[in-house]
Parts: C-alpha cells; structure tokens; sequence
C-alpha cells in the first residue's frame, strides 16, 4: 500500500489511549482483548511515532483496511485478512494506516500463553521470550472466523464474557496453528508475496463479479501456477476459496441492513438458493437465520 504524508506524529503520550480505549476487555491478569480502529490511532496516511509494549506477546487480526509499521529493523505490511504475532521488546513503532483500518489485538504475557498453548504449540523459547520477534502470514478462514467472532462479541453489549473467553482461547489455538504450519510449509519470496498480495486485492475488489484466475495472474505478472501454490502458502486457501470466504464476510455484514434476497443479488447471484448453500458451507447457519440473530427486529426474509 501507499501511505504517505510529510506529517509525523508523536503517539508518545497517546499510546496510552490507544490501549484504554473502549473497546478493550481484560479477561484474567495477563490477558486482554483489544479492538483499535483509524479513530483510536490517529490520523490515517500520517506517520506514527509511539513506544510499545514491553510486556506481552501480542496476536493481531486486521480486520479491516491496512497498516504499514517499522519496529527495530523489522518492516510489517499488513492488509485486510492477514495475522501476526509479535513481541515488540519495547522497541518504538513507526506506522502508518490507512483510514478504515481495524485491527484486533489478544495481548498475553509470554508465561501464561505458554501454560495455555504449550511451548510446541506456541513455538516460543522461553529462554528468548523477552527477545524482539514476529511472525506474519496472510488470511487463513479458521483464524478469519474466530477474530470475526470475537470482534462481534466486543461490539455486542450484552456479550457474554464467557462467551468472549472461550471464542478468544478458540483464536488462540487457531493463529497459533496457523503460523506453525506456515513455519513449515513453503516460504514466499519478497516479491512473490508483494504480487499475492496484489493478487489478492484485485480478486476482492468486486465481490459480486469473480475475475479468472487467468485474469488474476494476467494482472499481477505471474503465471497460473505459481499463483495457485503461492495462494496455498501464503493465504492458506484456494483463489477461489478467498474470494468466497470474503464475499460471505460482505454477505453477512450486508444482511444487517438487507433481506436474503437483496443480499445475495448485490453479491452477483442470480438463484438464491445457490447463495443460501454457499453461506452455509461458510458459517453453518442459512442467511436467513443469521439475519434474524443479526436483526431480531426484522422478520422477513
């Protein structure tokens, strides 16, 4: 992404607000869920200035927009769908984001995550758990669901913490599964990375008209093939498996405010019921009965 301004902003006596926002929730002493947005963090296209924390190992989601940060010599790019895991060892972040950006954050002390994971789950040396660290990986459906999950528990007021608890040890397990398979599976290169991932923004920039993979590969310079495997390693999912766990996300954002029927033709399906097997396979409920949890007011369909 391209996020740029001749602005710096020191966030030294804003980070602070940043972690006290209200969308933040501690669950037990060492663990805490926070959700920041563009609002939370500043001015978005402007660069960040801010100290981190020196305390525990954050698991983030972004789950919406992009972000762009430099911590000690390590250079993260993020957009919509990907997840990481980081300790930051106090070391001062640079970022940039972009202005819908939104982003999940589990905050763990390194001990109490790996009492909870173990250390072959969590991959952590507890030896170098005070050490600067990260590791990145694109969008994977299992981790996707899950901070989707939390994020609506969060937002929900009468939210069970019971229920915030178990979907947050639920994502837990997920990203931390996720990244060990990453580990070791196929690397991507640099460049590889930065085509998927341009790939990738094409693929989802009209839910409602999937492009061919050969378009897709056309667009971004690489050939069918590579762009397949390179969206196995890099995302976790098929082309086509991405475009559709992310026109199913819009579907169930969309049914908030709009019957079944205007949902599933604004997202390109012309049978109905065609859309109604899709979302299922994706959340394991019909649309229409995810739209009467979603809006219990309403009771058309």
């Amino acid at each position: 992404m391209t996020l740029c301004s001749d602005i710096e902003i020191d966030m030294t006596n804003k980070s602070q607000q940043i972690v006290s926002a209200h969308n933040f929730v501690q669950l037990l002493p060492g663990l805490s869920v926070s959700l920041s947005t563009a609002d939370d963090m500043g001015p978005a296209d402007t660069k960040h200035v801010f100290p981190s924390d020196a305390q525990h190992i954050h698991l983030n989601s972004i789950l919406a927009g992009k972000f762009e940060a430099t911590v000690g010599n390590h250079f993260l790019q993020c957009s919509c769908g990907d997840f990481n895991i980081g300790f930051s060892a106090g070391e001062k972040f640079c970022s940039y984001h972009s202005h819908d950006f939104c982003n999940l954050d589990i905050m763990i002390k390194p001990e109490l995550l790996t009492e909870l994971a173990g250390e072959e789950l969590c991959c952590i040396e507890l030896s170098n758990r005070h050490s600067f660290f990260v590791k990145q990986s694109g969008s994977n459906g299992k981790v996707n669901a899950c901070a989707n999950r939390i994020h609506q528990l969060i937002k929900e007021p009468q939210a069970s913490p019971l229920l915030l608890h178990s979907a947050t040890l639920d994502y837990l397990y997920w990203h931390l599964s996720a990244l060990k398979s990453v580990d070791s599976g196929n690397q991507v290169s640099f460049r590889e990375k930065k085509q998927l991932i341009a790939a990738r923004d094409f693929l989802l920039s009209d839910l409602s008209n999937p492009p061919t993979i050969s378009n897709v590969a056309k667009e971004v310079g690489l050939n069918q093939c590579k762009l397949k495997q390179g969206f196995k390693a890099l995302f976790d999912n098929t082309v086509y498996g991405c475009f559709q766990e992310a026109r199913m996300n819009k579907a169930m954002s969309l049914l908030k405010d709009h019957n079944v029927t205007e949902t599933a033709i604004s997202l390109g399906y012309s049978n109905i019921s065609h859309f109604s097997v899709a979302f299922r396979k994706q959340f394991d409920v019909l649309p229409k009965e995810a739209r009467l949890n979603l809006a219990p007011t309403f009771v058309s369909n």
